[in-house]
């Protein structure tokens, strides 16, 4: 970075590290952190305001910043005006920002080789607008860091940490392509399942626990909201596909205008059924079969074939 002589403010990418969320003798709020430059150079930067983002960034997170160099005795500190994630920006210059899973991604999930078969899942997209978007959320700290940590629900199905993750991951292998529908068709199910519950990440706090809102809002309508910054750039290349997927993830529509919709529905459901079944039956004799899984609301009674019955005489 060169030199400063004046107040000049410099937008750069970095890589973000050390992050953490101060308060000044003042009571006021405040970040510090460092920040590495392509070349390797690392600067201790502070940013004068309360950490804007609702999670705590990992090391490794690659950024893009307005930042004004200035002197601090004898070395050269920065003052952050601006940060965001380098993959989000789209007048970031590196094309290639969003082309590998985020290493600070894969750290944090419990299941990282699920991860990674989503990640390969995506990279085949034939559709470049919705290969993109998808990649996108998964550069998204805020939801990201949520959506691979937090459990599917609260004492059903997927209900342990990084629960939502394998939801999303085994009812996205449960949604077959339909010989009557196109790829494209078949791709904009595939991208409405993956996201069908990330609506839940508002119900949980950056340490883990239900919040409030968790406990007495339907995570079906905050759909929308979490992915608005995604799907107003997905508008940008294409507002039919973002008018796709809303169709997908309606629940309102007694007949619905996409077929996709059944199955995004149907793998839903099938993923949180055998689950649950799993479950239920987990602390079961080998030849039982009924059981039970108790819960919030009825309990869910599930029936399996006997073990070893003959299939054909």
């Amino acid at each position: 970075m060169p030199h400063a002589h004046a107040i000049a403010v410099y937008q750069r990418h970095f890589i973000l590290s050390q992050l953490q969320r101060r308060t000044s003798r003042y009571g006021q709020p405040f970040c510090a952190c460092y920040l590495t430059s392509p070349e390797g150079r690392q600067w201790m930067a502070y940013w004068w305001q309360a950490f804007p983002y609702r999670n705590h960034w990992p090391d490794g997170v690659e950024v893009y910043a307005s930042v004004r160099p200035r002197r601090m005795g004898r070395a050269w500190i920065l003052d952050i005006i601006d940060l965001q994630v380098a993959a989000l920006v789209e007048v970031f210059p590196q094309k290639d920002v969003q082309s590998t899973l985020p290493g600070w991604l894969l750290e944090k999930a419990v299941y990282p080789t699920l991860l990674r078969e989503l990640w390969a899942q995506i990279h085949m997209f034939s559709s470049t607008p919705l290969r993109s978007f998808n990649q996108r959320i998964l550069h998204d700290p805020e939801i990201s860091l949520f959506w691979v940590t937090i459990p599917a629900s609260h004492a059903h199905h997927h209900a342990e940490a990084g629960g939502l993750l394998r939801h999303s991951v085994e009812a996205l292998r449960l949604l077959s392509w339909a010989e009557a529908m196109t790829l494209l068709e078949w791709e904009v199910a595939r991208t409405a399942v993956l996201w069908h519950d990330v609506g839940k990440i508002l119900g949980y706090d950056a340490q883990g626990q239900r919040t409030m809102e968790g406990w007495t809002t339907a995570h079906e309508e905050a759909t929308s909201e979490v992915l608005a910054t995604h799907l107003a750039w997905l508008r940008r290349q294409s507002p039919e596909l973002v008018t796709a997927l809303k169709i997908h993830w309606s629940g309102r529509t007694p007949r619905p205008l996409m077929p996709g919709r059944i199955l995004v529905e149907s793998c839903d459901r099938m993923s949180a059924a055998l689950d649950s079944r799993r479950l239920a039956f987990a602390q079961q004799p080998a030849q039982r079969q009924f059981a039970q899984l108790s819960g919030p609301g009825p309990a869910t009674r599930f029936w399996r074939l006997r073990p070893g019955i003959k299939a054909f005489h």
